[in-house]
Formats: structure tokens, C-alpha cells, sequence
């Protein structure tokens, strides 16, 4: 077990890491900008019928499904869906909130709320396949 946990807690790292880079580290320094209207996106996919616009919201989602399966694995508190999903929300936030004050990106309530979307699909995963 203590293997087990060891793993899954560096899967963890290497995972936020990665989430951090992607919407952080390695992005330019640009100006501050934010888009505050919520579902401005999935508008622009029923109009449009772009990819474009499905790799933005499913993106989003599937950035942060992982969360949402680990968190319950790594501690027991986010085994209930407010501390988990919480916890999705509040990161999605930060992340936002550094990237409007950095310029590494735009600020947007649709990525919070893809993002959150995300966790509570990965938590709603883990309580299917631990029930099994």
C-alpha cells in the first residue's frame, strides 16, 4: 500500500506540473485580458460548428478529469463531491486569476466552468469504477 500511494502521489506531480505548464509556464507575457460572458464559447460552437471551438471547451474539460479521479486516492476528504469538486473550482480560479494578471492568457469563466465540468466527470469516474 505505501508503494501504491507513493505512486500515485508522484502521478500527481507529474501531473500538476503538467497542467501548470501547459496554462502557465509556457506561455508568453501578453497583456491582461478576460472574457466574462458566460458560455461565450459553446455560442460560438453552435454558430460556427468549428473544431476549433470543441478542442477549447473539451480541452478544458478533460484538463481537469484527472483531479477529480486522483484527489479521491490520494486522501480520503475528497472521497465526498463538495472537498473534491471544490478543490477543481478553486484551482481552475487560481489558474485564471494568474493568468489575467500575468498576461499568460484570458481570463474566463467558461474555462472555470469547463474546468470545474472536468473534476466533477473525474470524481463521478472514480465513484463508478470504486464501486465495481
Amino acid at each position: 500500500m505505501k508503494y501504491y500511494k507513493f505512486f500515485v502521489i508522484s502521478a500527481f506531480v507529474i501531473y500538476l506540473y503538467i497542467v501548470f505548464h501547459i496554462t502557465l509556464i509556457d506561455r508568453s507575457v501578453g497583456q491582461r485580458r478576460h472574457m466574462i460572458e458566460l458560455f461565450w464559447e459553446y455560442k460560438k460552437l453552435f454558430e460556427t460548428h468549428s473544431r476549433y471551438w470543441v478542442g477549447q471547451i473539451g480541452g478544458n474539460i478533460i484538463m481537469l478529469m484527472p483531479l477529480g479521479f486522483m484527489l479521491p486516492l490520494i486522501s480520503k476528504k475528497f472521497k465526498k463531491f463538495t472537498p473534491d469538486v471544490l478543490t477543481g473550482f478553486l484551482l481552475s480560479c487560481f489558474i485564471e486569476t494568474v493568468q489575467y494578471f500575468t498576461g499568460r492568457g484570458l481570463f474566463e469563466f467558461d474555462d472555470i466552468f469547463n474546468n470545474t465540468l472536468g473534476c466533477f466527470i473525474g470524481f463521478f469516474i472514480y465513484n463508478i469504477l470504486s464501486n465495481l
